[in-house]
């Protein structure tokens, strides 16, 4: 019976203590989680906005590539997994970049960087390498002859480096195009994936 006393005393005389610390302790923690929640919101819309690479395991904002051609639209997809016909070596094969078309022929750097090469095969014809931040390269192939940059030059985004043709010996049947291709760390990966083109 004391013990009940005592307890019920203790009660009456600390009860509303126990009671505001519970409610600071709430308050607190709805705090804590409400912002880091606002904090976790705040970053996914960021990333959303700006797509995010990782480079040496640190997050890097992702250049930003615009298409290397006036209102170009896509001749041929790129595939890594799905053959397509190539007309001129009558062959089905993978297509490592895309193709393009458009009324002006212009060909224009998609990303500002440096041109690593300036080059010219027999499958590929004439054929500029544009070296950018992250890892990233463009590739310009089937030009025709009035390159206008070397290798070593410092280029800018929409700068002009050439006027598309027919210089691939391997795709002379599609006729006067640019082939773009787009590396990552030495790898092709889809132009799609950075570019919008205007017909699909």
């Amino acid at each position: 019976m004391n013990k009940n006393k005592t307890f019920m005393g203790w009660i009456k005389k600390y009860g509303t203590y126990c009671v505001a610390g519970f409610l600071v302790l709430a308050i607190g923690l709805t705090i804590i989680f409400t912002a880091g929640t606002s904090k976790e919101t705040q970053a996914n819309i960021s990333s959303a906005n700006n797509p995010v690479i990782s480079v040496g395991g640190q997050p890097v904002v992702s250049l930003s590539f615009q298409l290397p051609m006036t209102e170009a639209s896509l001749l041929k997809e790129f595939s890594s997994q799905e053959l397509f016909y190539n007309q001129t070596l009558e062959r089905w094969e993978y297509h490592d970049g895309v193709d393009l078309v458009s009324s002006d022929l212009s060909v224009f750097a998609s990303a500002d960087g440096k041109v690593s090469s300036v080059s010219e095969t027999y499958a590929d014809g004439k054929m500029v390498i544009i070296t950018h931040e992250n890892g990233f390269q463009s590739v310009y192939s089937c030009l025709a002859d009035d390159v206008l940059v070397e290798e070593g030059d410092e280029v800018k985004a929409g700068d002009k480096i050439g006027t598309a043709g027919e210089s691939s010996n391997n795709e002379q049947k599609d006729g006067a195009h640019l082939h773009f291709e787009l590396l990552q760390d030495g790898k092709n990966i889809d132009p799609a994936s950075y570019l919008n083109f205007e017909n699909k």
